[in-house]
């Protein structure tokens, strides 16, 4: 007996879809009213994969008109919660679809350009819960797991992300915004101590890793001093950060003058340090042989963006130091995982090509500046 079918067909309908079923042409004329009025005749589903199943669904949805407008979509995404009652509101309560709902409002302006066009949304209070509809930014080549980030990508990518950081630096109205994170939160989500130091422990005993430069540093930090970083790091100026701006997180839109990036899932949207998102970025998807030869040039391009984009009373060494005390939380939070995910002792593959970079970006850092820069 499939229970979420039975779930799916018997629950109330509501603005919030959880299953396929549940969206149907009314609803997406609905979600698409914002560009115009139409009619379907007929949707094509299309289950998307590659994502993590209990905080959404994903469904490429073709759209055949009867009317339409100009500007109406051919194709659309859908992502609504996960149909599971238990699941839904367990990963409600630390407000991923509230957060992504807050995000795209607030970023309106780059919508259809850096961040996805959205072009509907709606929310459940009662469940904490959005459903979103977005524009279809295509599929990656067959093959291929993750845009492929170049030096001129990686700049690009970092203009954009200093442009959020520098139009919301030191705006203390996100600060009480109800639908986004607080600094500490950002620090400590997914994070244990002691469960990092084991992670480190993990990672040692893996012969595939070169344990050098600063890595070594970062890992013997980890465990009971770990929270000294933490509260360094919280006095940090703070601005907009997504929180999760991984490789995973940044497609590629081809325009006329090339491509540009785009950043995605914006569920953990936190009123935090910039550098949290500088570090993720440069140690998740910028290859490792232009992190090797050309990391400082890129984090001093971010700088110099940033400042020209409103980030005030920063210098650069003080942007520097930050960068590399994020890279150690960063760090943290994928040895953290390294532990969970191991049962048997060893590095196992599903940590993701992402574990494997931040491990090797660290051994770039030099060991004496790493002792230097940890409270």
């Amino acid at each position: 007996m499939d229970v979420n079918r039975i779930r799916c067909e018997t629950a109330e309908m509501s603005m919030i879809p959880i299953c396929r079923e549940q969206i149907t042409p009314e609803w997406l004329i609905s979600m698409l009213s914002s560009v115009g009025d139409c009619q379907i005749a007929a949707l094509d589903f299309e289950e998307m994969r590659g994502h993590n199943p209990d905080l959404s669904q994903l469904f490429r949805i073709r759209i055949d008109y009867s009317k339409s407008e100009a500007g109406h979509p051919e194709v659309v995404i859908a992502k609504i919660p996960p149909v599971d009652d238990v699941v839904r509101l367990r990963e409600a309560a630390y407000g991923p679809y509230t957060g992504e709902l807050g995000s795209y409002r607030l970023l309106q302006e780059f919508q259809g350009g850096s961040i996805a066009q959205m072009y509907g949304a709606d929310e459940d209070p009662s469940e904490n819960t959005a459903c979103f509809v977005f524009e279809d930014l295509g599929a990656l080549p067959i093959g291929q797991k993750y845009a492929r980030i170049d030096f001129e990508v990686a700049k690009a990518t970092l203009d954009l992300m200093a442009s959020f950081h520098g139009r919301f630096w030191e705006d203390e109205s996100l600060g009480s915004a109800s639908w986004i994170h607080s600094a500490d939160w950002s620090l400590l989500f997914n994070q244990d101590p002691l469960d990092s130091a084991l992670g480190w422990k993990v990672i040692q005993a893996d012969d595939r890793f070169e344990k050098s430069g600063g890595l070594v540093i970062a890992g013997e930090y980890l465990g009971k001093q770990f929270s000294s970083l933490q509260i360094a790091m919280g006095t940090r100026t703070n601005t907009l950060t997504h929180n999760d701006f991984h490789q995973g997180n940044v497609l590629l839109r081809q325009t006329p003058a090339g491509s540009q990036p785009v950043i995605i899932d914006w569920q953990m949207p936190a009123f935090a340090g910039a550098t949290n998102d500088l570090a993720k970025f440069m140690m998740t998807a910028v290859p490792f042989e232009i992190l090797a030869n050309q990391e400082t040039e890129l984090v001093l391009y971010y700088f110099e963006q940033l400042k020209s984009n409103g980030g005030r009373n920063y210098s650069f060494d003080e942007c520097w130091r930050d960068y590399r005390r994020a890279q150690v939380v960063t760090f943290a939070n994928y040895a953290n995982s390294c532990y969970k995910t191991s049962t048997d002792g060893d590095l196992i593959e599903s940590s993701g090509d992402s574990t494997h970079s931040v491990i090797k970006a660290l051994t770039l850092a030099d060991p004496a500046e790493m002792r230097e820069i940890l409270p």
